[in-house]
């Protein structure tokens, strides 16, 4: 049945508006998680943000968020741990998640002294519409649109992040057959640029490295990384596009040994 990939999991739509779109210098205006619990309870965690800077007016035009909304909403710092945990072990859809949301939120935790969460999964709805080659635009509001999801205030975090999730589900409703398999199979297609009716053996299938409970784990390219937004890639080509990442799995902060993944690079690299 569609959504059967989704039962038994924290699902959370989640979106995010900033004051600007470098995730290095810019900063969160506003977070919402917006899903259903393990139980099925409803889950609606919103919040605006203090970004401790001015927010640039063509931003406001945009998610209609001035400096006057955040003045008294507490800095990133004030809301990180419930965000944390709630993410925590959870399925996480947005559209463009995986390249700008996700990115946001790993550099705030990092400047708030916080790990950054570790989601069960991570789905991004704009890289799904593309591998299924939906016709039109694909971005979040005309992609709403054609599977006639209503979006009354988009551009507002609550609004984009219910919406994600409705896109998900029409998309598994309307293209079935490329929804059979678990989450780890809908994950390793988007990740791996996969799009069949039989998705093949995922990450879940490769042997984990011992210590690191199961976050790492050995393929015939090496050591892959299983969880996070680099999921599915190789310490190897993380070293070539991302080395920053590295020295972050090589640091006390990893929620893996730093001395187990110190010497996996080093082998990587012999």
């Amino acid at each position: 049945m569609v959504g059967d990939m989704l039962s038994g999991f924290r699902v959370l739509g989640f979106d995010l508006e900033t004051t600007g779109l470098d995730a290095r210098k810019e900063r969160i205006v506003q977070y919402a998680l917006i899903g259903s619990d393990i139980d099925g309870s409803h889950i609606n965690l919103t919040s605006l943000v203090n970004p401790r800077k001015l927010i640039p007016v063509e931003s406001t035009r945009i998610h209609g968020i001035s400096d006057d909304d955040v003045r008294g909403a507490g800095s990133f710092e004030t809301h990180a741990k419930q965000i944390c945990d709630l993410m925590e072990g959870s399925v996480i859809v947005g559209h463009n998640v995986a390249r700008f949301d996700w990115r946001f939120l790993e550099l705030e935790c990092m400047r708030a002294g916080f790990e950054p969460p570790i989601p069960r999964a991570i789905i991004d709805t704009l890289a799904i519409a593309r591998k299924l080659r939906i016709p039109g635009k694909h971005a979040l509001g005309p992609l709403c649109a054609r599977f006639d999801i209503s979006i009354d205030r988009a551009h507002t975090a609550d609004a984009d992040a219910g919406a994600s999730l409705l896109l998900l589900w029409s998309m598994m409703k309307n293209y079935p057959n490329n929804f059979r398999g678990s989450i780890d199979d809908l994950e390793d297609m988007v990740i791996r640029n996969k799009l069949d009716n039989n998705m093949g053996p995922g990450i879940q299938d490769l042997e984990p490295i011992q210590g690191t409970n199961g976050r790492l784990r050995m393929s015939e390219d090496g050591v892959v990384v299983a969880f996070g937004k680099h999921r599915g890639r190789t310490l190897k080509e993380l070293e070539k596009i991302d080395q920053r990442y590295v020295d972050w799995l090589c640091s006390p902060s990893s929620p893996i040994p730093s001395k187990i993944v110190s010497e996996l690079v080093r082998n990587e690299r012999e």
